[in-house]
């Protein structure tokens, strides 16, 4: 019995691939991950400017370069020993990286890549307050003549030596396209953290949708219903919560043969210059969906399920956008009557997991216009079939 029953968890593990972290299943992409809408190249509109650090530190005094980007992850990753070592190497004359900015605003540049070496500089050579000032620490060269000293400490030609270092900045200019900017932030955020990609979606639309994906995302209806299992350091939660506007907005039969990249920034762009009426009439369906998911599935709601019993898997993005706004669609009668009978609807839905095709519609490739079809029209029949019986 013991030896079945750890083959059954074996063979849940290794249909469920692994999260991030985050409690919301790995996507397997097919091919390599290029868009199928590409751009004009001629829109890309970046510019190389060569500044000064004393420049770039006066852009952060006066508060022209955002270092608290609406990303959720902040600045100030790096332990105060990273920190020093790069404050080390502008002392020792070793270039920096080049840093890239999304200049849209030229009042406000946004941060693309080099948030960290940017808070570090804000730290060390701006922040007034002892308690947050970096004191250099662990140095490597420099550590008997400057551990411990902080930036008022230094000497003239220690500070010269700083400020007088010239860097690289890119800056994305006003006029680029979204969609231009949004695979800009995907090909060059290279850090030790990139950005995600609902992470970028939010950086670039900033206005009501940012804020009222983080409402739902925040909702208590919506936690119960993922089983308050998904993170939202990354945004992942924000992400589910997109997908089902996104699909419930435009049917799945429109989807057509965008890249799901584009067709969630549409749906971000589309969401901020909604009427509040129609943000309010999305928000009562979602949640509404959210308490039928919950109802029927329980703790297994948006999750692989294989055979009853089976260990809870991670939420899986492609089941969640499915079934949410599956249920989502139905009328109040409907959905009664499919919580009434959910213990034969579960039995469906566990034959359609066991189906090889279905399966993959769920796990890899989830962005393809036929598995969007598959996934959406056999989980629509299987509905049906329950409220006809």
């Amino acid at each position: 019995m013991a030896t079945a029953i750890l083959n059954d968890l074996e063979d849940d593990q290794q249909k469920a691939l692994e999260d991030y972290g985050e409690g919301v299943e790995r996507e397997e992409q097919v091919g390599d991950d290029r868009i199928t809408n590409p751009f004009d190249p001629k829109l890309i509109r970046v510019q190389s400017l060569l500044m000064t650090l004393d420049l770039v530190v006066s852009r952060i005094r006066e508060g022209a370069i955002d270092l608290t980007p609406d990303f959720q992850r902040k600045g100030g990753i790096w332990k105060d020993g990273a920190k020093s070592r790069l404050i080390e190497s502008l002392l020792i004359r070793i270039p920096l990286p080049a840093f890239y900015m999304d200049a849209s605003d030229e009042d406000k540049w946004l941060v693309v890549d080099g948030l960290q070496r940017l808070t570090t500089l804000h730290e060390f050579i701006l922040e007034k307050n002892p308690k947050k000032q970096l004191k250099l620490t662990e140095l490597e060269f420099l550590s008997q003549e400057l551990e411990g000293k902080t930036w008022d400490l230094l000497s003239p030609l220690y500070k010269r030596r700083i400020l007088e270092t010239q860097v690289t900045v890119y800056k994305i200019e006003p006029g680029t396209p979204d969609q231009v900017k949004f695979n800009i932030f995907k090909r060059i955020n290279t850090g030790g953290l990139p950005l995600s990609a609902q992470e970028i979606r939010h950086a670039l639309n900033q206005g009501p949708a940012t804020r009222f994906l983080q409402n739902l995302a925040d909702s208590r209806t919506f936690r119960g219903a993922i089983d308050d299992g998904v993170s939202d350091d990354r945004m992942a939660r924000r992400e589910l919560v997109l997908r089902f506007l996104a699909f419930y907005l435009t049917p799945y039969t429109d989807y057509g043969k965008k890249d799901l990249d584009s067709f969630l920034n549409e749906t971000m762009s589309a969401l901020n210059k909604a009427q509040p009426i129609e943000r309010s009439a999305s928000e009562t369906v979602f949640l509404q969906a959210m308490e039928r998911a919950q109802a029927i599935f329980g703790k297994l709601a948006f999750r692989k399920i294989y055979r009853r019993n089976a260990r809870k898997t991670p939420i899986n993005k492609a089941l969640f956008e499915t079934w949410s706004v599956s249920l989502a669609k139905l009328t109040a009668s409907e959905a009664q009557s499919l919580i009434t009978h959910k213990e034969q609807l579960i039995s469906g839905f566990i034959q359609l997991m066991n189906d090889p095709a279905f399966e993959k519609s769920v796990t890899q490739g989830t962005g393809d216009r036929k598995q969007v079809e598959k996934r959406f029209s056999e989980v629509e029949a299987l509905i049906r079939r329950t409220l006809n019986d």
